[in-house]
């Protein structure tokens, strides 16, 4: 998975505001390693992988990571 691609996913599932948080919060990573991502280090595959996933139940469901697990976004009010 290209950073272009990472970063296109992460705003269908995360929203175009702060999709970044969201994505690190989701993976359970620090933003800082989201970032080095689109600094030019390889998407790990297990991320790429977790995408995918979440991509897949997107567009099987309507439902975001959030709402899959039953999560509360934090940024929504």
């Amino acid at each position: 998975m290209s950073a272009e691609e990472l970063r296109q996913a992460a705003i269908l599932l995360f929203g175009e505001r702060g999709w970044m948080s969201r994505l690190s919060e989701a993976l359970g990573v620090d933003r800082s390693s989201v970032s080095r991502w689109f600094a030019g280090l390889p998407v790990p595959g297990p991320v790429a992988a977790a995408v995918t996933a979440w991509l897949k139940l997107y567009e099987l469901t309507g439902e975001t990571p959030y709402e899959i697990g039953g999560l509360i976004d934090p940024h929504q009010k």
